[in-house]
């Protein structure tokens, strides 16, 4: 039986140019050229993709979660198409051989749980009170981000033109108001728990 390798390296294609163990002063060096750079082949730099996670991985992962986050339940079919993908990019990300499997599963581990941490505690009323300095003290960015809002803000995105093509005059009034509707009873529902 033939055993599956989930572990993915990157191609024989790339001009690697093998880690320089020196003096502290030439890795310093070599670190400075590399963050002045960018990391940029078309520098120069030849690290074959050790960068500890994949970027490309981290924006797939960052505009689905944004796609989700940020569009009501009405939109499942563009949720699941996000997360589809989300998924496909991230083999075709390994099919490439650029990035070791590694670097894509804790860019996708990462920039999930920071997006999701985030919004747990922007959407927990209790920490937007004045009281609390506890988050200041441990999340400095997020109450920089956050400090002018008092209490959880509605996801209230539609999109902004009238659907005329599936709806008539009457139906699109009727949707308007069922759309407002639900959108304060949302809100109250919200408001509730606080």
């Amino acid at each position: 039986m033939k055993k599956g390798n989930f572990q993915n390296v990157p191609g024989p294609h790339l001009e690697c140019i093998p880690a320089q163990y020196g003096t502290t002063q030439e890795i310093f060096s070599r670190w400075l050229q590399i963050f002045i750079f960018q990391g940029l082949s078309i520098h120069g730099i030849r690290s074959c993709g050790d960068y500890m996670f994949s970027g490309h991985t981290v924006m797939l992962t960052l505009l689905n979660h944004c796609i989700t986050e940020y569009t009501t339940s009405d939109f499942y079919v563009i949720h699941l198409l996000s997360w589809l993908c989300n998924i496909l990019g991230m083999i075709l990300i390994l099919a490439a051989h650029e990035h070791y499997t590694i670097d894509v599963f804790i860019a996708f581990y990462l920039t999930s749980r920071l997006f999701l941490y985030y919004h747990s505690l922007a959407n927990n009323a209790v920490l937007h009170s004045i009281s609390d300095n506890r988050l200041s003290i441990w999340f400095p960015m997020f109450s920089y981000f956050e400090r002018n809002i008092q209490c959880m803000v509605p996801n209230v995105l539609r999109i902004p033109w009238p659907l005329t093509l599936i709806y008539t005059n009457t139906d699109e009034e009727e949707a308007k108001s069922s759309i407002v509707e639900h959108d304060n009873n949302k809100y109250n529902r919200h408001r509730k728990h606080e």
